[in-house]
């Protein structure tokens, strides 16, 4: 009996790993309408070590050692069990014949055929007319004849394989031939039919599928859409299955506006290291008019290359490569359809080896950049740069030790070019405890700068600097409790009132060019920051105290916070010299911005957040943003969203912001078990500008789904050029996608979407 049971398995066997190889359930979990009952308990105890249990209305013994058991026959063996009207079995050659309603099952499958037939001593068998079910795949199939060839293959003749119910069998998979070669793990189909609806929409006369977990190499299920970038745009990908490290997918892409586009992705993966290659080719742009612009790149060649790896040499050394060419400016504009991607303005090199001590983490890199735009400057390549920082906690008399220093060799074709070595050792005296913390900290940053072609830029002329600025700063916070109750609930209160005091003496910079320094944009951490500026080639002077007040209120059964409100403003004692510029007008205000940052979780499912930075002394708003979410028990998405930042002014401390007020609204909202919409509005509000409409509708049933999506879009926020594009989707379960995956397109435009 146990081996009709492995017999079984085949059918379990030739459709599975081609679901496992293509599914992707982009859309909502399928649903479960096979019965449990159908299925016996799982078993610890192997079925070859159990015991074979006969039960039979009849049982006669007949001659040359045949037993025939009729009515209600049941035999079983571990968690395993066959039923039928009639079983015949011949101890002497070992021959099973069982018919009429006969039924195989284990915790897996359940087989049912009008005729099994099994030599045990040949392992050898057959089963007519099969049904079968499979648990863990959900699915169903038949299949007119199954044939076992021993442990290393097995034949089906006229199999299905299908998710969906009988009532709502949407869509089968058929073959006229499957052989299953259970040495090589590979099964093999022919004459191959895909029925969508009771009607053919697929044929093919071969196809060769994993009979196991492993990947194969073969055809992945192809991409089409249509955008006004492209036209009509079709991707067939082949995955190659080098080894059991590596792989690799090769993509043609057809687009009817521009031609044939080849990509390429190799990954590897070592004890060590892993990584990626990416190479994409389009021979000739065949696209001659971009909209009303003419197509600067008209039948020249484009293409792309990134090389990414990260790995480790040992348990303290890694490394990791970050290298990225395109062959215009425009590329990923034309090609990624992705606003974010569209919007980079420099593509990064670099190449890093790291080491993570206990107490001591270095670093040494080469980076550099590759600048898409050419109104935008090109910043420095490092080569290299090499930092060390040490950090020792808990030393004599509860002091810490930090150090932190760095080189960085700075070149560019036409600016001065030169060396830095920064060099920053810092004290403190950390003490806190469940009410109150303070942290006094002294610390004192040496930089020498030895500069090279000073001729480029005459604002520096000398070409040896050296600067020595102390910094002292006293952290300090107070934390108070009290029981609150609402609504019949407990809760806790917080009022954390927190102060910082900074002091860093003004140092002239003016004759040190800026390498890689910035002003920081000022948020709710700059009230506690050391520095203003991103980069060690300017120090900020500083006299001034930070004051900030944070409530919470958190629930005192769980301890989930749900609400918490921080304001804070920094009093400036000195006027600030310090800046980016030598012609920068001196910030003379006495006070920054109030700053204010608000979290709540309304209810269960609704949550708000809130940013806002006011000017006292203009009375106007610097920035504010403000967003509502919902998140339902039925998979409901809501998101809503206002973002404000005041374009700044030359010569003041906000120089260089340009302005923006958008708002963003997006969501899922389910109509009823099957059925939801989809959609997202991104409107620019200062120009009065959409950059993103999308719009869709998606059906979700037990076996199958499908996708509608419209997009209206921008790609350069600098450009009128609008783009249009058209998704259809369909997904069925346990099988695979066709068309165009949407999956990255909408985590991308909704919050919280999967």
């Amino acid at each position: 009996m146990r081996k009709l049971i492995l017999l079984s398995a085949g059918i379990f066997a030739s459709y599975s790993p081609l679901a496992a190889a293509f599914d992707r359930n982009i859309l909502p979990a399928r649903c479960d309408v096979l019965d449990a009952d159908m299925f016996m308990p799982q078993s610890l105890i192997a079925p070859a070590e159990s015991e074979v249990n006969v039960d039979a209305d009849d049982a006669q013994f007949v001659e040359q050692g045949t037993s025939v058991f009729t009515g209600n026959v049941e035999v079983s063996r571990g968690n395993q069990q066959l039923n039928a009207n009639r079983a015949t079995y011949n101890h002497l050659y070992q021959e099973v014949t069982a018919q009429g309603d006969v039924t195989l099952r284990d915790s897996e499958i359940k087989v049912s055929a009008d005729q099994a037939e099994w030599s045990l001593q040949e392992d050898q068998g057959a089963m007519i007319d099969a049904d079968y079910l499979l648990r863990q795949q959900n699915a169903r199939g038949e299949a007119s004849h199954v044939f076992r060839q021993g442990v290393r293959r097995t034949l089906l003749k006229n199999a299905s394989y299908t998710t969906c119910t009988e009532e709502d069998e949407f869509w089968v998979l058929e073959a006229d031939n499957v052989d299953l070669d259970h040495d090589e793990a590979v099964g093999r189909a022919r004459d191959v039919v895909l029925r969508m609806g009771g009607l053919p929409v697929f044929y093919t006369p071969y196809i060769s599928f994993p009979l196991n977990d492993e990947r194969k190499s073969g055809f992945l299920v192809p991409s089409i859409g249509n955008s006004d970038e492209t036209g009509f745009d079709v991707s067939t990908p082949y995955y190659w299955n080098i080894a059991p490290n590596q792989d690799a997918t090769l993509t043609p892409r057809y687009m009817s506006d521009r031609g044939m586009m080849l990509n390429a992705e190799y990954r590897y993966l070592t004890s060590n290291n892993q990584g990626l290659f990416d190479v994409g080719y389009l021979g000739s742009d065949n696209l001659r008019r971009d909209g009303e612009v003419t197509n600067p790149y008209y039948q020249e060649d484009r293409k792309h290359f990134t090389w990414q790896q990260q790995g480790r040499f040992s348990d303290r050394w890694s490394n990791y490569i970050d290298y990225n060419y395109t062959s215009d400016r425009n590329y990923l504009e034309d090609f990624s359809g992705n606003l974010s991607l569209s919007s980079t303005t420099h593509l990064r090199r670099l190449a890093q080896v790291n080491y993570h001590g206990d107490i001591w983490r270095f670093a040494a890199r080469a980076q550099g950049y590759q600048t898409l735009f050419l109104d935008v400057e090109e910043p420095y390549q490092m080569l290299p740069q090499l930092t060390l920082r040490g950090f020792l906690p808990d030393q004599a008399l509860g002091l810490t030790y930090e150090l932190d220093t760095e080189f960085t060799a700075f070149d560019s074709d036409d600016r001065v070019t030169g060396q830095r070595f920064d060099f920053e050792p810092a004290i403190s005296l950390p003490w806190g405890n469940a009410g109150a913390f303070m942290t006094p900290r002294v610390a004192v940053k040496q930089s020498y700068y030895n500069l090279d072609n000073v001729d480029r830029q005459p604002a520096y002329q000398e070409e040896n600097i050296s600067r020595t600025v102390p910094i002292v700063s006293l952290d300090s916070g107070l934390v108070f409790e009290r029981p609150l109750t609402f609504a019949n609930k407990g809760y806790i209160q917080t009022l954390e009132p927190r102060a910082f005091y900074l002091y860093i003496p003004e140092r002239n910079q003016d004759d040190i060019p800026l390498f890689d320094t910035t002003m920081r944009t000022f948020t709710m951490g700059s009230l506690f920051s050391h520095d203003r500026f991103t980069g060690p080639d300017r120090v900020g002077d500083a006299n001034q105290l930070s004051l900030a007040l944070t409530s919470r209120i958190i629930d005192a059964t769980t301890g989930r916070q749900k609400f918490a409100l921080t304001l804070g403003q920094i009093q400036y004692f000195s006027d600030r010299d310090v800046g980016l510029q030598t012609n920068q007008r001196r910030d003379d205000r006495s006070d920054s911005d109030y700053i204010a940052e608000v979290i709540a979780e309304i209810t269960k499912n609704w949550t708000a957040s809130g940013q806002i930075q006011w000017n006292p002394d203009a009375d106007e708003t610097t920035l504010s943003s403000v967003q509502l979410r919902y998140r339902g028990d039925n998979g409901a998405i809501f998101n809503i969203g206002h973002r404000y930042r005041r374009e700044g002014e030359l010569d003041t401390a906000y120089s260089n912001i340009i302005g923006l007020e958008q708002v963003d609204i997006s969501a899922s909202l389910p109509i009823n078990d099957t059925w939801s919409v989809i959609g997202r509005y991104y409107r620019s509000l200062d120009d009065q500008r959409t950059l993103e409409t999308l719009a869709g509708v998606q059906y979700n049933s037990c076996c199958w789904a499908t996708r509608f999506v419209f997009r209206d879009y921008i790609n350069d926020i600098n450009s009128d050029d609008r783009n249009t594009a058209f998704f259809i989707e369909i997904q069925l379960k346990g099988l695979g996608s066709f068309g165009n995956s949407t999956d990255s397109l909408l985590q991308e435009s909704i919050i919280g979407y999967e």
